[in-house]
């Protein structure tokens, strides 16, 4: 009789092997959950951003899904990875994040300083500039004028000071060479300016002139524009540099309601303003697939200022390519202007869910003078629009008047996934006709 438990039975060898490998397996499995454990937010936030197989959006949309999912701890396991990380693709994805997201202002206060001191990390404090103190700011224009490089991370910090408080750098204006910093410094430039400007378009005749004038947009520089309606050669370049400027061709009205708002997509019900999910009444429907329009926005016309007297509507398709959506609202529903209307759909592809438009104050209430880029530009609510090309607003198909802007929503992406169109979608309000009419750029 044969022992196989004797050392030398070779199924005796056979079990000691698989406990060996076993043994093994579970050793190396806790030392995976142990190298788990230790990873901080900030390594799995580096681990994402320097993968190699992964494409810039979809990096970005892991370091939002991934701070997104520490809930209330977001912004701050954010800052806290802007403290620490010496990686500057690391900071622009996270500095990404923290643009999205309103308020927090002390938070963000935190991570600039640090980014400030950390050499080219620093530009990354460009995304956070909207809420910085003037101190800090200045700081940053300092650091700047120490060794002026158009190049330099501080410089992408003062284009974005010169979008948000241009202001701040119009008196340092002859040491910055950027010539994008530079057309920033237009809004809300000294009338002197203007009138130089006037002076060498009649010279020159070119119209760039007084594209760079209406841009200026103060009521002195609209004034001028105004006064040209019989000296411009095509009469719709004087209709579109008016509302430029910020008033309309027809009736000299403000071509805006003010004030300004930078919008930030947040959960539903954050915010009286609603984004995306189903709107309980007709819709305008495709012309080709008869697929339902999908609302973008609804402004709630009691938690704005501006003077709306009933809550804007603003919708698009996600199915087809048009120029505009005009809807007007009556007591018995929505009128569907240029199109079929119908019920609409339950889906929201638009914008990502049912969510809602949270506004802050704009710090540049004169209006931007830098053109938008589609894809990277904010949300807006009232103010002078930030166009990628400036064009005609729309004529209201109730009164046939010229309409004003009222909200502009972008293409980028949100805290909860992308938006589900390309562009820049504008809206425009008629308040005498309850007409919106929602166009887009690219």
């Amino acid at each position: 009789m044969v022992l196989t438990s004797h050392p030398s039975h070779p199924r005796y060898q056979l079990a000691g092997r698989k406990a060996i490998e076993y043994s093994s397996g579970i050793e190396n499995l806790l030392v995976y959950y142990w190298e788990k454990a230790k990873l901080t937010p900030t390594d799995e936030i580096e681990k994402i951003v320097l993968d190699s197989r992964l494409s810039v959006p979809e990096k970005d949309e892991r370091v939002i899904a991934f701070l997104e999912q520490c809930g209330a701890q977001g912004v701050a396991t954010a800052v806290e990875c802007l403290m620490e990380t010496s990686d500057v693709r690391v900071s622009e994805f996270v500095a990404s994040y923290l643009e999205m997201i309103p308020g927090a202002r002390e938070e963000k206060t935190r991570a600039a300083e640090r980014l400030r001191g950390a050499g080219p990390l620093a530009q990354s404090a460009a995304r956070l500039v909207p809420w910085l103190p003037e101190s800090v700011l200045e700081g940053f224009v300092q650091d700047y004028l120490a060794a002026p490089d158009p190049d330099s991370p501080q410089a992408s910090v003062l284009f974005s000071i010169g979008i948000h408080y241009p202001g701040l750098l119009r008196p340092h204006a002859d040491r910055i060479e950027s010539p994008f910093i530079q057309r920033s410094l237009l809004s809300g430039a000294p009338d002197e300016l203007a009138d130089g400007l006037l002076k060498i378009w009649r010279e020159q005749q070119d119209l760039d002139d007084l594209h760079s004038l209406a841009l200026i947009r103060t009521r002195h520089a609209s004034d001028l524009i105004s006064s040209l309606r019989d000296d411009v050669d095509d009469p719709e370049d004087w209709e579109w540099l008016m509302p430029l400027a910020g008033h309309l061709p027809d009736s000299g009205k403000s071509s805006v309601f003010r004030p300004s708002f930078m919008g930030f997509v947040a959960d539903e019900g954050m915010s009286d303003h609603v984004m995306g999910g189903q709107y309980l009444g007709d819709v305008p429907l495709c012309a080709d697939c008869r697929a339902p329009a999908e609302r973008v926005l609804t402004l709630s016309c009691d938690a704005l200022p501006h003077a709306v007297s009933q809550d804007p509507s603003f919708f698009w398709f996600s199915c087809a390519e048009v120029d505009r959506i005009a809807v007007q609202f009556t007591p018995r529903g929505t009128k569907v202007y240029l199109g079929p209307q119908g019920i609409a759909g339950e889906e929201s592809r638009i914008v990502p869910g049912e969510r809602s438009l949270v506004l802050e104050p704009h710090p540049n209430q004169t209006g931007v003078s830098l053109m938008a880029i589609a894809g990277r530009s904010q949300h807006q609510v009232g103010g002078l629009p930030r166009w990628p090309s400036p064009e005609l607003h729309p004529i209201c198909p109730g009164c046939g008047n010229f309409m004003p802007f009222l909200a502009a929503v972008d293409s980028g992406p949100t805290p909860f996934g992308s938006m589900g169109f390309d562009g820049l979608l504008f809206g425009f309000w008629c308040d005498d006709c309850s007409v919106s009419t929602t166009q887009i750029q690219y």
